[in-house]
C-alpha cells in the first residue's frame, strides 16, 4: 500500500485550503460556459463522486471486474483518511500515517483519478460539474459523505472554525493539537452525541472511552464529561458503559437525555435542556445530513433515498447511492457498510452495462463489523447481516455482539482494518 508521510499531509491540507478559497472563482468563471474535463469516447462512463470507503471500492471493482467502460473517481482531496480507527490517532495510540492513503494503486488499476470538487449534478443531461468543468456520465455513484447540522446548535455555527467535529477526514489534526495543549492544564474536556441518525453510531462512545485512558495513563487533572443526547449508548451499550465505569471512574462521568441545545464558546459552556456544563475543551459531534449534493440534485432532503431493495436512487436508476447517504435502510452508517455496498454496487453497475435492468441484477445486502477500543489493547464488537422478507416486502437486519472488552478483539480490529485497506489501496 502507498503510504504518506505526515509532512505530505500537511502540506496537501495547505493546498486545499488554498484551493477551496480559489475555488468559488473558478465555479464564477465556468458555470455558464464549462470545459469539458475529459472528452467522450465511445465507450459508457461511469463517474463516482468521492473517493472515501464506498467510492474507492465501487470505482476500483468496477476496472477490476473488467466492465468495458471508463471509470473516473472525482475526489477534492489527493490522500484518503481512514476516520474508522481515528480515535486512536486521537488518544495518541497510532500515528496519522497509519490512516492515510494515496491513490497510487487505485490509478494503476485503470481508475482515472479526478483531483476537484463537484459543484452539481444535472441528472436531465447526466452531468457532474466541477470546479475545473464538467464530465458526462452514463451512471453515477454518489458517495460524497455527510454534512454537519451545526444550526441545530444555537451558537455553533458562529465558532465551528474554532471547534472540529473530527467526523469527516483530516479534521482530526486540529482536535488532536487541541487534545494535546489541553493536558497541559486539564480540565473537563466535554464531547456530546447527538441522536441518530449519524456517521459511525458507536464512535462518539469509542472517543470517549480512548481519551479517558489518555488522561488516565498520563495522570493529567481532568476529566471527560459525555453528553449523551440518547438514553443510553445506541451502540454496545453494555461494554461501553463497563468500560466507563471498570476502567475510569475518576477519568470519565457519562450523562444520558443531555441533548447539547447551545454553544457559548466566550463563557466556554456548553447548555442542555436543564444544565450548562463548562468546559476547557469541547467536541461537540452535531446531528448530520448528507451532503448538499444529494438535495442540490433532488435527490432527497436530509438523506437520499434508495430504491429498496436496490442501491440506484428511488428517483433515478443511473444514480447510485453509496454510504451515509442513504436515508431509508436499517444498514448502519459505516465504513464497512459503504465497502461492502461498493462492491454490491460495482457488481450491478456491471450487470447494467451488460443490458440488465435497474430491477432485474443480482440482489445482494450489505453484513457490517464495527470494532471499538475502549483503551490502548481492548476492543468490542458488533455485527450486523442484512437480508430481504419478500412477503413483507422489508429490508431485515440480524445483530451480533461482543460486549466483553478483550486483546482478541483488538488483535481482529487491526486485522479487520489493514485489510479493508489492502483491497483499498494494496497493489492488485
Amino acid at each position: 500500500m502507498q503510504k504518506v508521510n505526515r509532512r505530505q499531509v500537511l502540506k496537501q491540507g495547505a493546498v486545499l485550503a488554498a484551493a477551496g478559497a480559489l475555488g468559488q472563482g473558478f465555479a464564477r468563471e465556468f458555470y455558464a460556459s464549462p470545459p469539458t474535463l475529459l472528452p467522450r469516447t465511445r465507450r459508457p462512463r461511469v463517474v463516482v463522486v468521492g473517493g472515501g470507503w464506498g467510492g474507492v471500492t465501487a470505482a476500483r471493482q468496477l476496472v477490476q471486474l473488467g466492465v468495458n467502460a471508463e471509470v473516473v473517481l472525482v475526489e477534492q482531496r489527493g490522500y484518503f483518511m481512514s476516520c474508522p480507527i481515528s480515535n486512536l490517532f486521537l488518544a495518541g495510540i497510532k500515528p496519522l500515517e497509519f490512516l492515510v492513503f494515496d491513490y497510487t494503486n487505485v490509478v494503476k488499476d485503470g481508475v482515472i483519478f479526478v483531483q476537484d470538487r463537484v459543484l452539481e449534478i444535472n441528472r436531465d443531461r447526466r452531468l457532474v460539474r466541477t470546479t475545473g468543468g464538467y464530465l458526462a456520465y452514463d451512471f453515477l455513484v454518489l458517495a460524497p459523505g455527510i454534512e454537519y447540522m451545526y444550526e441545530a446548535i444555537e451558537g455553533y455555527a458562529e465558532v465551528k472554525a474554532l471547534m472540529p467535529v473530527a467526523f469527516k477526514p483530516f479534521e482530526h489534526v486540529a482536535l488532536r493539537r487541541m487534545i494535546d495543549r489541553f493536558e497541559e492544564e486539564g480540565g473537563e474536556l466535554v464531547l456530546s452525541i447527538p441522536r441518530p441518525p449519524y456517521r459511525c453510531p458507536p464512535g462518539p462512545y469509542e472517543r470517549a472511552a480512548v481519551l479517558a485512558w489518555r488522561l488516565k495513563s498520563k495522570g493529567v487533572k481532568g476529566k471527560v464529561i459525555v453528553l449523551d443526547a440518547n438514553e443510553g449508548p445506541i451502540s454496545k451499550g453494555p461494554g461501553f458503559l463497563a468500560a466507563y465505569n471498570d476502567l475510569y471512574k475518576d477519568y470519565l462521568e457519562y450523562i444520558p437525555r443531555a441533548e447539547v441545545k447551545a454553544v457559548d464558546y466566550e463563557r466556554k459552556v456548553v447548555k442542555t435542556e436543564f444544565d450548562e456544563y463548562p468546559f476547557a475543551l469541547a467536541n461537540i459531534v452535531p446531528p448530520m445530513k448528507a451532503s448538499d449534493l444529494v438535495r442540490q440534485a433532488g435527490l432527497g432532503e436530509r438523506w437520499a433515498n434508495a430504491a429498496i431493495p436496490y442501491f440506484h436512487s428511488e428517483r433515478d436508476d443511473r444514480v447510485y447511492l453509496l454510504g451515509d447517504i442513504i436515508g431509508n435502510v436499517p444498514y448502519p452508517k459505516s465504513g464497512h457498510v459503504a465497502h461492502v455496498s461498493g462492491t454490491i454496487v460495482a457488481r450491478q453497475i456491471a450487470e447494467r452495462l451488460q443490458g440488465k435492468a435497474a430491477t432485474a441484477v443480482t440482489l445482494e445486502f450489505p453484513s457490517n463489523i464495527c470494532y471499538s477500543y475502549v483503551n490502548s489493547e481492548e476492543a468490542i464488537w458488533v455485527a450486523h447481516q442484512h437480508g430481504w422478507d419478500e412477503a413483507a416486502r422489508r429490508l431485515t437486519q440480524q445483530a451480533n455482539v461482543d460486549n466483553q472488552r478483550s486483546s482478541a478483539n483488538s488483535e481482529a480490529a487491526m486485522g479487520w482494518a489493514l485489510g479493508i485497506w489492502s483491497t483499498m489501496f494494496g497493489p492488485a
